[in-house]
């Protein structure tokens, strides 16, 4: 059965969501507070089903809901919809603290719905090209912006940059790191996540840096694997004077990350994982941060 899909929230990201959904043949309703922004929804996207809340939006038959709001909102509105008994999706951070999102999961598996989390970076077929290591190795992830967040709700950059730095790490690294150092300004978190075995992941976040940077870099001995989100190629491989580069192999339009991320959500069965460790992980990193 096809799954009718309600978007809640259709701000910066929302619009992206709102176009994958519609072009999976999913997007059933969309709500937003701001009249403005549901005109424009039926406008663009010929979406009749609109509504000013989530209440409303249940209301219109979704079977389930994706949340593109604040991360401060994420907890209560996805409560809403579990409760409802409707699969949730969840734009990155899965919420803003580690309680909440453990008690979201509880709640899914208490409504026998599924949850899902949207981190984007991972659905990225460059990223699924590198290979998970296998013994000591290091992981670089570089994510700048050159003149600050790209939303009034991504201001703050712990909870903008550091969920898709986060989620990188966890997925190259599952084990839980033995040692986290921090540095921290207004605009930049870096850290430093060290493991048992000696591996080393460098993450580095930032906001107004004057330049705009989205690499990842994992060396693995005498290899190193590049991913560039501007890159075409996907990933460049370099081992000893050897350089390779890894295409796409199909329409890049078919894989573009956001799409192939909308439609796992379609087909997921369960609880992602991915999204109670990634805040989890957050709230170390910000624990050890300096004054």
């Amino acid at each position: 059965m096809t799954k009718k899909v309600g978007l809640i929230g259709y701000g910066y990201w929302g619009k992206n969501l709102a176009r994958c959904f519609k072009e999976l043949g999913v997007l059933w309703a969309i709500a937003d507070q701001d009249e403005k922004k549901v005109y424009e929804a039926n406008e663009i996207l010929g979406v009749s089903n609109l509504a000013a809340d989530l209440e409303a939006l249940l209301a219109l038959g979704c079977d389930a809901v994706a949340i593109a709001t604040p991360p401060e909102t994420h907890y209560d509105l996805a409560c809403q919809v579990l409760r409802a008994k409707k699969d949730v999706f969840i734009e990155k951070p899965m919420t803003t603290s580690y309680d909440q999102a453990t008690g979201l999961v509880n709640l899914a598996n208490l409504s026998n719905v599924n949850l899902v989390v949207g981190h984007i970076y991972l659905h990225n077929e460059g990223i699924q090209r590198m290979p998970i290591p296998v013994g000591r190795s290091e992981l670089y992830v570089q994510l700048l912006n050159e003149g600050g967040p790209p939303s009034e709700s991504t201001r703050d950059l712990a909870w903008a940059g550091l969920p898709h730095a986060c989620s990188l790490a966890l997925h190259f690294f599952p084990d839980w790191p033995v040692d986290i150092e921090v540095d921290r300004d207004d605009n930049r978190i870096k850290a430093v996540l060290s493991y048992w075995n000696g591996s080393e992941v460098y993450l580095d976040v930032g906001d107004y840096t004057g330049r705009k940077l989205r690499r990842v870099e994992l060396r693995i001995q005498d290899s190193r694997y590049l991913f560039d989100v501007t890159n075409p190629e996907g990933v460049t491989l370099l081992s000893g004077i050897e350089s390779t580069s890894f295409g796409y192999g199909q329409d890049k339009k078919k894989t573009e990350p956001l799409l192939v991320e909308c439609k796992a959500f379609l087909e997921y069965e369960g609880v992602d994982p991915m999204g109670p460790k990634v805040v989890k992980l957050i709230e170390e990193i910000l624990s050890e941060c300096k004054s």
